[in-house]
C-alpha cells in the first residue's frame, strides 16, 4: 500500500493537456521497457496517456515529460519533469488509456530503482484474493488476443476448459509465456478482460494450456458452469 498521498489529491479535475511522455517500467521478471506516448489530460495530482505496452493496477512506473509549471510539485526550472507515478486504471483494447496518480520524485517504498512489484490501495482487489474461486469445467468459447507483439499468430478462436470467477485454464496455439498478459473475450462480445498467464502446462494431447488470471472484470454469472469440477 502506499502510504504518505493525499486522498484530496484524486478529487482534483484534469484539464486537456498533450506533451510528448517518455514511460519507462519493468516487469515482473525484472526486464525493463521503454514507450513513447502523449498525454490526454494532466493536474497536480495525476494524468493520462495510452500505452501499448500492457499495465496492472498498483504498478509503478518512471515518467519524464514537459509538464507546465502549475502542475508541479517540484525541478520548476527543469526542461523536463520526472517523476515516478501509480498505475490507477486501464482500459481495455490495444493501446489502452492508462490512468496514472502522481507519487513523487522518489520510488515508491523507498526503492533504489523502478520497482516490479504492485503497490495496491487499500480497496484494489489482490490477486491472490481472486485465485479462491472454485474452478468449474467448462466449454466456454472464447477469443484469446495476444497484445504485447502484433503480427499473425497474435489472436485465436479457442475454449476454456475449466472456469471461475477470476480465470480460467485455456487450450492455445499463440506463442505465449508465463508472466505476459493477453486479452479474454466470449464469442458473443458481452465479457471482455485482460489476463496474466500464471502458468503454462502441456495437456495429455500434447498441446499447450494457459493458466488465465482475469485482471479487469470477473466473469459474468451467466457463462459461469452450475457445479464444481472434483
Amino acid at each position: 500500500m502506499v502510504e504518505g498521498k493525499r486522498p484530496e489529491r484524486r478529487k482534483q479535475a484534469r484539464m486537456a493537456l498533450h506533451v510528448p511522455v517518455r514511460v519507462q517500467g519493468r516487469k515482473g521478471d525484472g526486464e525493463t521497457w521503454e514507450e513513447m506516448t502523449s498525454s490526454e489530460d494532466a493536474s497536480l495530482a495525476g494524468i493520462s496517456f495510452c500505452l501499448r505496452q500492457p499495465v496492472r493496477i498498483g504498478q509503478a512506473l518512471h515518467l519524464s515529460m514537459p509538464l507546465p509549471k502549475r502542475m508541479r510539485q517540484y525541478d520548476l526550472t527543469d526542461p523536463s519533469y520526472h517523476v515516478y507515478a501509480l498505475v490507477r486504471s486501464v482500459g481495455t483494447g490495444t493501446p489502452s488509456r492508462v490512468g496514472l496518480m502522481f507519487l513523487g520524485k522518489h520510488p515508491p517504498r523507498g526503492e533504489t530503482s523502478l520497482p516490479s512489484g504492485l503497490f495496491l490501495m487499500p480497496n484494489d482487489p489482490r490477486p491472490d484474493e481472486r485465485r479462491r474461486f472454485p474452478r468449474t469445467e467448462s466449454r466456454l468459447g472464447l477469443k484469446l488476443r495476444r497484445t504485447s507483439v502484433p503480427g499473425a499468430l497474435s489472436e485465436e478462436q479457442t475454449y476454456a476448459e475449466n472456469l471461475s470467477k477470476w480465470g480460467a485454464l485455456v487450450k492455445t496455439s499463440l506463442p505465449v509465456a508465463k508472466g505476459e498478459m493477453v486479452e479474454v473475450e466470449d464469442l458473443k462480445g458481452t465479457f471482455h478482460t485482460r489476463a496474466e498467464i500464471r502458468n503454462v502446462s502441456i495437456g495429455a494431447d500434447g498441446q499447450p494450456r494457459l493458466n488465465l488470471l482475469f485482471l479487469d472484470h470477473p466473469t459474468p454469472e451467466g457463462l459461469l458452469p452450475e457445479e464444481p469440477a472434483p
